[in-house]
């Protein structure tokens, strides 16, 4: 089995399965299947082809990602390849797998996904197996996750979850990921001081539990914790100058709209729908 062999197995398996989700491979060569939640929201799985590892025993191996993002985020740019784009689209199956055992959402134990998946040398059964598996974990995982994400305030959600550091407030305005988008759940400052002091207490927990099991001394603990407080009272500070500063929000109701402008040209150019 050459790469070709084992992409073209790759690229069918994904279509199968994904179109009946309302997915579409974009044009060109790379292996992008993307769907539109809203016309503001994106939602991507794609394969990375790897080199074997172990040449003599291994043919390829391969690995799925998956991004959910607003068309208020930096760029959109799906002519590129997997590695290029993991700047956001990042999120592994096991990963996924992971974040739902963590938070009481249904998971299949027998089924844990992996980081990659190995095809064993010359082995076309081992192909359609792994193929088979990757399949299951997106159908069990992504797939669940993706339709939870209906409207800017469940996207948020599924941000908070799966990929946080798109969240994260940037002192420049136009480096922030999908941080525009955070009105939508949390519409002024107070409602996101809640948010902050709630993970600032599950930080403190986690903290605390370490410093009780010797992971970390009293002194570490205290300088970890002190850390964390820095760092989000300069979020709430950050938030209330992005959302309720008057010259800030000229600043980023006019980066939205470039934004938005730019990645519906690119995600059309690419043959998906708006």
């Amino acid at each position: 089995m050459g790469t070709l062999e084992v992409d073209k197995s790759l690229k069918a398996a994904f279509k199968e399965t994904l179109e009946p989700h309302g997915f579409k491979k974009v044009k060109g060569r790379y292996p992008h299947f993307v769907r539109m939640a809203t016309p503001e929201i994106i939602q991507v799985i794609n394969y990375r082809l790897e080199q074997a590892l172990s040449p003599q025993l291994e043919e390829k191996r391969f690995e799925v990602y998956c991004a959910v993002g607003s068309i208020y985020r930096p760029e959109i740019n799906l002519n590129r390849s997997v590695y290029a784009s993991m700047d956001w689209i990042n999120t592994t199956h096991l990963d996924m797998y992971v974040k739902a055992k963590c938070n009481g959402i249904q998971v299949y134990e027998n089924e844990q996904p992996g980081v990659d998946y190995i095809i064993k040398k010359g082995d076309e059964a081992s192909l359609r197996e792994q193929i088979a598996f990757a399949m299951t974990g997106i159908e069990h995982y992504i797939i669940p996750a993706f339709d939870k994400v209906v409207d800017l305030k469940t996207c948020v959600d599924y941000l908070e979850l799966y990929a946080f550091s798109n969240l994260y407030i940037s002192r420049k305005t136009e480096c922030n990921g999908d941080v525009f988008i955070l009105p939508a759940k949390y519409p002024n400052k107070e409602s996101y001081r809640v948010k902050v002091q709630n993970d600032f207490h599950e930080e403190k927990r986690i903290v605390m539990q370490r410093v009780s099991e010797g992971k970390m001394t009293e002194e570490e603990g205290k300088q970890e914790l002190l850390w964390y407080e820095r760092r989000f009272c300069d979020n709430i500070e950050r938030y209330g100058k992005f959302f309720e500063d008057e010259a800030t929000q000229k600043e980023v109701s006019r980066l939205k709209a470039e934004r938005a402008e730019k990645n519906l040209n690119a995600i059309r150019a690419m043959g998906i729908e708006v």
